[in-house]
């Protein structure tokens, strides 16, 4: 019988949904075109590969704080990634393309010398139809640091002139659309300081073992080259990839075969 009983439900919602549809749809399809022109450009059928969170992170052992637990922040580990990256530049400069309540921001803060933020600010926010909610909550847990410089901009928009070549670690967290993700990627290659810099890409995975393929087209478009291109990763038990200035090893691990376990303490705060 296969899934010809939902043909009646589909076609109901097409007359009384049809904005919802359409969105579904071009998401689809803009989903599948960006897969289909990755494998066939870049022949990365299974995704980037893969190192190890222990390999860039070994010992792991941290706390996290001003976690959420909502929708529209980045995972434990993603946040567990950062810090251990941060720790690399401790008189560093980190950038973050998209920062909304700030809770990246105010894990990372504590670790370097200086973090800028650029991000949309209330107005902003109002005029792409945000929730009032959602408005309120923008840089709730980064507006307080001592160190933070906040650009409320749109990354796609912005002169960067000012700022190339001098960030040690760049966090790209704004849109995950394939366009927005591509103009990002250019401009955080741009601000690279040196050979020991990194990039970091939220969402490149729409779960831990499956890639988002519209961030992950934005990614590899956006790069400058191919040498630069060898040197992205998926990072294991993230949703993140990574430009690494290290050698390290890769590979494919087998889909939902674990490789290791985490220990994780859980407590509550006030805001």
């Amino acid at each position: 019988m296969g899934n010809w009983h939902l043909a009646g439900p589909f076609l109901r919602l097409c007359f009384t949904q049809p904005k919802r549809v359409l969105k579904g749809l071009f998401h689809f399809t803009m989903e599948e075109a960006c897969r289909d022109h990755v494998i066939k450009k870049y022949g990365l059928a299974k995704g980037l590969p893969t190192v190890d969170i222990r390999d860039i992170a070994p010992g792991l052992d941290d706390t996290i704080t001003h976690y959420t637990y909502l929708d529209g922040t980045s995972r434990v580990t993603d946040f567990a990634l950062l810090r251990a990256l941060a720790k690399r530049f401790p008189q560093g400069r980190y950038i973050e393309f998209g920062s909304w309540r700030g809770e990246s921001l105010a894990n990372v803060s504590p670790l370097v010398k200086e973090v800028i933020a650029m991000s949309f600010g209330p107005a902003e926010m109002k005029k792409i139809g945000a929730p009032d909610a959602a408005v309120r909550a923008a840089h709730l847990y980064s507006k307080g640091l001592p160190n933070l410089r906040l650009i409320e901009h749109n990354t796609q928009t912005y002169d960067f002139s000012a700022l190339k070549g001098t960030c040690d670690m760049i966090f790209v967290d704004a849109d995950h659309q394939y366009p927005g993700v591509t103009i990002d990627t250019r401009n955080a290659f741009t601000l690279l300081k040196d050979e020991k810099s990194i990039i970091v890409w939220h969402d490149y995975g729409l779960g831990y073992e499956k890639p988002n393929w519209q961030v992950f087209r934005g990614i590899l478009d956006g790069a400058p080259s191919d040498k630069h291109r060898k040197r992205i990763y998926h990072v294991s038990n993230t949703l993140c990839a990574v430009y690494l200035p290290e050698a390290v090893k890769a590979s494919y691990p087998e889909v939902g075969w674990p490789t290791k376990t985490f220990s994780v303490r859980i407590t509550t705060d006030k805001n």
